[in-house]
């Protein structure tokens, strides 16, 4: 896509990429302008692993949101949700029970206004425009009120979207005050960049710093962080895990290609 549109609002800075519309790109979206298309090539052409990279996370988020919606939730929170590209939460939860609702929070504005455009028609489904950390406006908003019972469980959905945030201490705070705001029986599912100290971890550290150049720069954290975010969660089989080994079909997948499978960490957990 290239030019102005006219749902793209006027203000929209299209001289720097977004990550949101880079992972759009890498997925084979079409939602996407030159500059994430150039930020996207300079990525693969540095590392042709990163193709591989975002759809071994979509796959993930695609095999947990069908594995809480096989596990009776029926509300779903993605937050950091980026450009809908197919397929999106909604549509992966109604394969499950079309009565799923899901509310999608992203503060990209292109994002925002593609979501809303398609998501208009589309019952049990909205778009809150907000920036995650901000956990009372998502929580409060009209739309989340609208959609989500938050006496029933709720499936909250951060996948690759907190390493977004780049202080440890708000991160986990984050994390925090959206389980505390779920109810028993609610799921964290996640994905997060992971500062791999094995083979490819120079090709990782040089994705991060790629990030920089764009308009929200991510970092990767430790399995040890990253797993302390479950403590008090009951961890679902395999336990923190690279995307592509978390219950993929087919069985249990060995990593052996370094870095794509190894990049992200992922899980999902029940609160008791």
């Amino acid at each position: 896509m290239s030019g102005q549109v006219s749902w793209i609002p006027s203000d929209i800075d299209l001289g720097r990429a977004s990550p949101a519309r880079v992972y759009d790109y890498l997925l084979g979206g079409s939602w996407n302008f030159d500059v994430d298309r150039m930020m996207a090539q300079q990525a693969i052409d540095r590392m042709p692993w990163v193709r591989d990279l975002a759809r071994h996370n979509r796959q993930f988020l695609g095999r947990a949101v069908r594995f809480c919606a096989s596990a009776g939730v029926r509300q779903f929170l993605d937050l950091g949700s980026g450009m809908p590209t197919f397929k999106s939460v909604h549509e992966m939860a109604c394969e499950i029970d079309p009565a799923s609702r899901v509310v999608y929070v992203e503060q990209e504005p292109v994002a925002v206004a593609h979501s809303e455009l398609i998501l208009g028609p589309v019952p049990g489904a909205g778009i809150v425009a907000a920036d995650m950390r901000d956990v009372n406006a998502v929580l409060d908003h009209p739309v989340t009120k609208s959609m989500i019972d938050f006496g029933e469980p709720v499936a909250v959905i951060m996948a690759s979207s907190l390493h977004y945030i780049l202080d440890a201490r708000e991160a986990r705070r984050t994390v925090e005050s959206y389980l505390d705001a779920v109810p028993s029986g609610s799921y964290l599912v996640l994905s997060h960049i992971s500062d791999n100290q094995g083979e490819g971890s120079d090709e990782v550290k040089g994705l991060v710093e790629l990030s920089k150049t764009t308009s929200a720069a991510g970092v990767a954290r430790s399995r040890e962080w990253i797993s302390s975010l479950f403590e008090t969660l009951e961890l679902i089989e395999p336990g923190v895990v690279y995307t592509s080994q978390w219950r993929p079909e087919g069985g249990l997948r060995l990593v052996t290609e370094l870095p794509s499978h190894a990049s992200l960490l992922a899980a999902v957990a029940r609160k008791p």
